[in-house]
């Protein structure tokens, strides 16, 4: 037996006449409109959350919106990086940068739990080849009582790989470079710190005659300053511009220290272009005393030997420590002309 679905049911409605009209509904037909209440519409959301994409889509889908004239097109948004007309480029927001922090001298008191460390500088005049100067003794080494203390520093590393020591020493044994291997040790400012920026300018000036004191008294072939700064400090100090003379001295240390100035500055005009030579400074002091088997020191310069310089690592400061032994093998021989270099003057007080 055959079922014909195809078999049609009728549904009396009312025309616009009022008559009543019998319209032909398939069973399919009749199926399908009970189905369409269950119907459900999924609409994608653009990055909204569901709730705001539902919302927004209904508002779509109900608004009407204006017919465009004729002839004419939508306007398109340009991305923030696209050129508009004529090539320029759209404005980006300014970005604020935060400015450095502004260097903050440490007070005295903070520091006041460390000690200033013990200079190594022999018991002899004449017998340092070379007095290392260091900045001021760090938090750590003031901390272990030891110069160049702190595991990152290659102080010692540069020692040994310039051949003047004959292993790596530690800086536990700091004191023996005077005796085994001629070497001294001290720092421009006795004051402990953190940082060098936490200390003043004025602690660096006054250190500068002190240093001087001690070369004056042990007579070193070499002062090696471990750091440019440090030694632009000393030199500054220890050369003051004329204006400075007028304090009391005597007319003879005024007039040699107006000309060794004099000269600095001619020498610094002639190579304010040239970059840093780390090596001999074209200075030196003539020690007067007759019985002096050293009779003049120099001053040589390296990098500083702390671990955050970061333009210039390990195989490069050795170079500069290399360097150092070679002037100093070099000032043995008598190889080394010093008769152009500026006579630093000494005053009375400090001989």
């Amino acid at each position: 037996m055959v079922i014909d679905v195809c078999n049609t049911m009728t549904e009396e409605t009312a025309n616009p006449e009022g008559d009543t009209v019998n319209t032909a509904v398939t069973p399919t037909q009749l199926l399908r409109d009970k189905l369409s209440v269950f119907r459900f519409e999924f609409t994608p959301s653009l990055g909204r959350p569901p709730r705001k994409a539902s919302a927004t889509k209904h508002e779509e889908v109900n608004s009407v919106l204006p017919a465009l004239p004729s002839g004419s097109r939508s306007p398109k948004k340009r991305p923030a990086h696209t050129p508009a007309t004529g090539g320029s480029y759209t404005k980006k927001a300014k970005v604020t940068r935060p400015t450095s922090a502004k260097r903050k001298i440490a007070p005295s008191e903070k520091y006041a739990h460390l000690n200033s460390l013990n200079d190594y500088l022999g018991q002899e005049v004449d017998m340092l080849d070379v007095m290392f100067c260091g900045i001021n003794p760090g938090q750590m080494s003031a901390t272990v009582g030891h110069h160049f203390a702190h595991p990152t520093n290659h102080f010692w590393k540069c020692l040994h790989g310039a051949g003047l020591t004959d292993r790596l020493l530690p800086a536990t044994e700091d004191y023996t470079l005077p005796d085994y291997y001629h070497l001294g040790l001290t720092n421009l400012v006795e004051r402990p710190s953190a940082q060098a920026a936490e200390l003043a300018n004025e602690e660096f000036t006054a250190g500068a005659p002190v240093l001087l004191r001690k070369i004056v008294r042990k007579r070193p072939r070499v002062v090696c300053f471990v750091g440019k700064a440090i030694w632009e400090s000393f030199i500054k100090a220890v050369v003051p511009s004329p204006s400075d003379n007028e304090s009391g001295n005597s007319m003879e240390v005024s007039t040699a220290k107006t000309s060794a100035r004099t000269k600095a500055t001619s020498k610094k005009t002639k190579t304010s272009s040239e970059p840093f030579r780390y090596d001999l400074q074209s200075y030196k002091v003539v020690h007067i005393d007759p019985n002096a088997s050293i009779r003049e020191t120099l001053f040589f310069v390296v990098v500083s030997t702390s671990g955050l310089v970061a333009g210039y690592q390990l195989p490069e400061k050795i170079k500069q420590f290399t360097l150092l032994k070679h002037r100093v093998d070099e000032l043995k021989h008598g190889s080394v002309d010093t008769a152009a270099m500026t006579h630093i003057p000494i005053s009375p007080d400090l001989l």
